[in-house]
């Protein structure tokens, strides 16, 4: 039956328990499936195989999410840099 090549994870989190689901299903990560994380927590690197995930400035963005709140900020879209960490849970699709 079709499957996926590839699962993007909210966080690193729900990323380690897909890693977790694909090998008690018998595939390979990343042969079978490509997995990627969100925050690049401790745990991306610690999992096996370590995780690609997405870097944020998760206190810059804390900071600008207070400073709102507070009403010292206007309310308007605001990007935060990002990067791509590319570690051992992904591969070209097959």
């Amino acid at each position: 039956r079709p499957r996926p090549t590839a699962l993007f994870a909210s966080n690193d989190d729900m990323a380690a328990g897909a890693l977790a689901a694909v090998h008690a299903e018998g595939l390979q990560t990343p042969g079978d499936v490509s997995v990627v994380g969100f925050d690049d927590t401790y745990l991306a690197a610690s999992v096996w195989p370590a995780l690609t995930t997405i870097r944020q400035p998760v206190a810059e963005m804390a900071r600008r999410a207070a400073l709102r709140l507070a009403g010292k900020e206007q309310l308007e879209t605001q990007f935060v840099e990002h990067r791509l960490i590319e570690r051992e849970s992904t591969a070209s699709p097959g």
